[in-house]
């Protein structure tokens, strides 16, 4: 097993790098991730532990992310946490944002919410050779995911 230092918000990447993307309105895919590619039983195997411990990263930081919702939002008739983005809002005849000022309180989340993202957090895994990677045709790209692939003398 290696480790590496990756800021918080590489965690995020490598879990979409892994796992795929989907629109969250639409719910179409946008990215298939590296599981859905044919890969090796066995590297299939060392990715989806790599994605479990990544996935836990992010859950963390999702729950910090809600105590910043919750510090600097505010609740609705419907009791539901929000930050808008903008305050004195003006709008069109047709429901259009035509004007309206930066919310502070958005602005604080944001700016702290960032600063959490930058920090780094150690990260164990099974190193992946070049050689398991090399029958993959893929259009994807895995920045983040690229890291922690090593030459095949080093595997």
């Amino acid at each position: 097993m290696e480790k590496i230092s990756l800021k918080l918000y590489e965690f995020y990447n490598l879990e979409s790098e892994l796992n795929g993307v989907t629109n969250q309105q639409t719910g179409e895919k946008i990215s298939a991730g590296l599981l859905a590619e044919k890969l090796k039983l066995t590297t299939k195997y060392w990715l989806t532990e790599l994605a479990k411990k990544v996935a836990a990263e992010k859950a963390t930081v999702e729950t910090l992310k809600e105590e910043l919702i919750k510090k600097h939002g505010e609740t609705d008739e419907t009791g539901n946490i929000s930050i808008p983005m903008y305050i004195d809002i003006v709008k069109d005849e047709d429901g259009k944002i035509v004007d309206g000022k930066n919310n502070p309180k958005f602005i604080e989340f944001q700016s702290e919410f960032n600063a959490l993202l930058q920090e780094e957090k150690e990260l164990e895994y099974k190193p992946v050779s070049l050689s398991e990677l090399e029958n993959i045709e893929s259009d994807g790209n895995y920045p983040t995911f690229f890291k922690l692939v090593v030459a095949d003398e080093q595997a």
